[in-house]
């Protein structure tokens, strides 16, 4: 049986090469993809509008201020302002290899599966998914009315 250490991807490493130096790149994770959305909700219209290898053409087309981010998310310093505008500064060449790379890494089956199984989730629809019933109680029965409300005198104790 295997272990979820044996699956997890966070292992996975692809290493790009930019002016004969190498730089480890790997998968964001979900925390840093809704961070970045989060900054970046023009992001979601283009991962949720499309799949395929125009992804990473398209973001850095639509969404140009989110490319720096992602780059250094990829490289480990999520949020790091120091390495969000240095990747910023890049050449284009230069961030295609990186972007290229990240999305390999963060949708190993590519985003159109991503996407198809996240919008099953948020359906009911996806894998495993089933129907919940929800059962609801009577609301217990209204107070007895007051004894004045009946017409008789108050008992006193």
């Amino acid at each position: 049986m295997a272990d979820l250490l044996d699956i997890a991807p966070s292992t996975a490493v692809e290493v790009v090469w930019i002016d004969g130096r190498r730089v480890s790149v790997r998968g964001v994770s979900v925390d840093a993809i809704a961070s970045i959305v989060a900054r970046f909700p023009e992001v979601r219209s283009l991962i949720s509008g499309g799949v395929g290898d125009s992804l990473v053409p398209r973001l850095i087309e639509g969404c140009a201020a989110a490319v720096g981010p992602i780059i250094a998310a990829g490289c480990g310093h999520l949020a790091d302002a120091i390495y969000e505008q240095h990747a910023a500064k890049l050449l284009p060449e230069y961030q295609l290899k990186f972007l290229t790379a990240i999305f390999r890494l963060t949708f190993p089956n590519g985003i159109g599966s991503f996407v198809e199984a996240l919008t099953g989730l948020i359906a009911g629809t996806g894998e495993g998914a089933k129907p919940i019933k929800v059962r609801s109680r009577k609301s217990p029965s209204p107070s007895l009315p007051s004894a004045d409300a009946q017409g008789s005198a108050p008992i006193l104790q």
